[in-house]
């Protein structure tokens, strides 16, 4: 079977389609995948340590653009439907699946006018434009939440949760902790980082400072905020390993006590199937408001915690720390909750429409 898969930009899209791509390779490996992408997303950095071959297109978003800019990205559209029409020529897809971001739209349509079997993942509460308009010309939609269920067309939806990377279900990240004793955050901004939450967790540090000896910190700050964040903790003396980007997951979600992050579908995803208890500190300007939905969903589970960006400093978040620290049944509590609202089979569920468990095994 021959497999198109498109959507990146971000880890919250890639990863998805990184799940796929690894659970179709897994019931058979002469299954081909290939994944469509632009130059400028996270994909080109890791599509190729995981062995896929990408192709790059021509697009660009809309929303939030001037007139100018709106129109230059609508030519762009119509220049990357073109290029995607060239690819899937080319490389022939059985089925092509999309799972978000704006390369995704100009793959889908033209995948569509060429009659090729299509279907989109959408991870959020609240679908995005470009997945709104995608579901209505695809033949099947996989969504992660309920709540999602009213934005999409009756009859070719399903609910699938999201699909998280086999690295997660092959290895355990709830394995005995190697901390020393110490309490372990893990702070997270997404695969890009997120300036306001690594400010507030430096601004948090004098707050912690009577606790430094009990605390251990794993912190992605992103490429841009890597050393302002290196050197304050380092001023701080406060036990941490500071990284742009963490490439092992597993093994970071494993050591934590407590994640702090933003409310990104994906993100959840893992720390829910590693039964994380979370701070939870929402992008304040996702699109339709998104991650805050996402992280109230948990909050009324009882998974996790929410602080709003616009409300919260950084001593607050110390606060929250000290609280955390203070009360080790809550967190366990939290913890096991987190654990009964994964979804470890998401990415068999979608793969299974396409390509069953052959029998026997």
């Amino acid at each position: 079977m021959r497999i198109l898969i498109t959507g990146g930009g971000t880890g919250g899209h890639l990863f998805p389609g990184l799940a796929l791509a690894e659970e179709f390779q897994a019931r058979d490996d002469q299954n081909v995948i290939l994944f469509v992408g632009t130059k400028s997303g996270i994909e080109q950095k890791i599509l190729p340590s995981r062995g896929f071959d990408l192709k790059t297109i021509w697009t660009t978003g809309l929303l939030g653009k001037g007139l100018l800019q709106q129109a230059l990205g609508i030519a762009q559209c119509f220049v990357g439907i073109l290029q995607a029409m060239m690819v899937i020529r080319h490389f022939r897809p059985d089925i092509v699946l999309g799972t978000g971001g704006y390369v995704s739209f100009p793959v889908i349509a033209a995948a569509y006018c060429m009659g090729i079997e299509t279907a989109i993942c959408e991870q959020n509460s609240i679908p995005g434009l470009t997945n709104r308009i995608l579901g209505r010309l695809v033949k099947t939609v996989f969504v992660a939440f309920e709540a999602s269920l009213r934005f999409f067309p009756k009859g070719k939806t399903v609910i699938s949760g999201n699909p998280v990377r086999r690295e997660f279900r092959a290895r355990s990240c709830s394995a005995p902790k190697k901390n020393e004793g110490r309490f372990c955050l893990l702070v997270l901004g997404g695969s890009q980082g997120a300036h306001s939450i690594n400010k507030k967790m430096v601004d948090a540090l004098p707050t912690l400072r009577p606790i430094r000896d009990k605390l251990k910190v794993i912190h992605q700050t992103g490429v841009q905020d890597y050393e302002w964040v290196q050197e304050t903790y380092g001023k701080h003396h406060m036990p941490a390993t500071i990284l742009p980007f963490i490439s092992d997951m597993v093994s970071a979600y494993a050591q934590a006590d407590l994640v702090i992050s933003r409310a990104g579908a994906i993100t959840i995803s893992e720390f829910l199937i590693c039964g994380k208890p979370s701070l939870l500190i929402p992008y304040p300007f996702a699109a339709h408001n998104h991650q805050e939905v996402n992280a109230k969903m948990l909050v009324e589970k009882g998974a996790a915690q929410v602080l709003l960006d616009r409300d919260t400093s950084g001593e607050q978040v110390g606060e929250a720390i000290l609280h955390f620290l203070a009360h080790p049944e809550a967190l366990k509590e939290m913890s096991r909750r987190a654990l009964s609202l994964s979804q470890p089979e998401a990415a068999d569920v979608i793969v299974n429409r396409y390509f069953p468990i052959p029998e026997g095994r």
